[in-house]
C-alpha cells in the first residue's frame, strides 16, 4: 500500500512538471522525488500516531472497566453493611422492648445474664446463709457484700475476729477450681459522716482514704488465706455511692458503710491487663 501510494504521488508530481513536449528536466524530477519522500514520511508519522492513539484508548478502556469493577464491589459491600445494620437495629429494638417490659413489670433485668456457674452460686448462697448478720449475697451481680459495722469498728480498718473467719471461708470458696478463673474486686464504701477524730485523721484523712483502706484490709486477709494477688482488685468509693439515703446533718446510715466483693468473669476485667 505504501509503495503504491508513493508511486501515485510520484506520477502526480511528474505529470504536474511535464511540459507539452513531454521532456522533464532532472532537477524537476528530483524535486518530485523529494516531495514524494516527504509525503511518505508524513503518512508514516500519521499511521504511528494513530497506532499510539489506539493503544492509549485501549488502556483507558481497561482503566474504566477496572474502576467500574471496584465501584460495583464497593456498592455490594455497602449494601451488605446496610443490611447488617438494619438487622442489628431490629435486634436492638427487640431487646430494648423486652427490657422496657421487664422494667414495667417491676423487674430489674440482670445486666449481663447469669454471672456465676451453678456450683459457685450455691457455695456463695450457703456462705451468706452461714453468716447472715455479716454477709449479703446478690447473685445477679455476682457480689458478696460485707456489713462494715460488723466488720470494722467506727473509723477503724482493723477487721474483727468473726469477720476474719468469714473472709477466710470466702477465700476457700473462690479458690475452688470452679471459681479460679474469676477475678475478685473489693470495693470500700462509707456513709457521709466526715472523719474528725485526730487519731483517725492521722491514717485516714477523709472518707476516700477510709473506704480504700478498708478494702485493702479485706484484700490482706484474702491474700493471706491463699487468694492470688493477680486475681484481686481494690477500689474505694468514699461516701459517693450510697445504696440508701443518709440521715440529715451528716448522721450517716449504717447500710452505706459496707465493703463489696465482686466476683468478675475474666472477659469483663476492667483493665487493659486482663485476658
Amino acid at each position: 500500500m505504501k509503495t503504491y501510494l508513493a508511486k501515485l504521488l510520484a506520477l502526480a508530481a511528474l505529470a504536474a512538471l511535464l511540459p507539452a513536449s513531454g521532456c522533464v528536466p532532472v532537477e524537476k524530477y528530483n524535486e518530485a522525488l523529494a516531495a514524494t519522500r516527504r509525503a511518505n514520511e508524513a503518512l508514516t508519522q500519521a499511521k504511528n500516531a494513530l497506532r499510539d492513539m489506539r493503544t492509549e484508548n485501549s488502556k483507558l478502556l481497561s482503566a474504566v472497566q477496572e474502576r467500574d469493577g471496584v465501584i460495583d464491589a464497593r456498592n455490594k459491600a455497602l449494601a451488605d453493611l446496610q443490611k447488617s445494620h438494619a438487622k442489628l437495629n431490629e435486634d436492638f429494638k427487640a431487646l430494648y422492648a423486652k427490657y422496657q417490659d421487664e422494667v414495667a413489670r417491676g423487674k430489674t433485668p440482670t445486666p449481663f445474664g447469669p454471672l456465676l456457674p451453678a456450683a459457685l452460686d450455691k457455695a456463695l448462697s450457703d456462705f451468706a446463709a452461714a453468716y447472715p448478720e455479716l454477709v449479703e449475697y446478690l447473685p445477679k451481680y455476682g457480689m458478696v457484700k460485707l456489713k462494715s459495722d460488723l466488720t470494722f469498728d467506727k473509723g477503724s480498718v482493723d477487721i474483727k475476729v468473726a469477720s476474719g473467719d468469714a473472709l477466710r471461708k470466702f477465700a476457700a470458696i473462690v479458690n475452688d477450681p470452679a471459681a479460679q478463673k474469676f477475678h475478685v474486686y473489693i470495693a470500700g464504701h462509707t456513709d457521709d459522716i466526715p472523719v474528725v477524730k485526730a487519731e483517725t485523721l492521722k491514717h485516714h484523712p477523709d472518707n476516700w482514704y477510709l473506704s480504700v483502706h478498708r478494702a485493702v484490709a479485706v484484700e490482706k486477709v484474702l491474700a493471706k488465706a491463699g487468694l492470688a494477688p493477680e486475681r484481686i482488685g481494690v477500689l474505694g468509693f468514699g461516701e459517693y455511692h450510697p445504696i440508701t439515703a443518709n440521715q440529715p446533718n451528716r448522721k450517716g446510715n449504717r447500710a452505706n458503710r459496707r465493703v463489696e466483693i465482686w466476683i468478675v468473669p475474666p472477659d469483663r476485667f476492667l483493665t487493659a491487663g486482663g485476658e
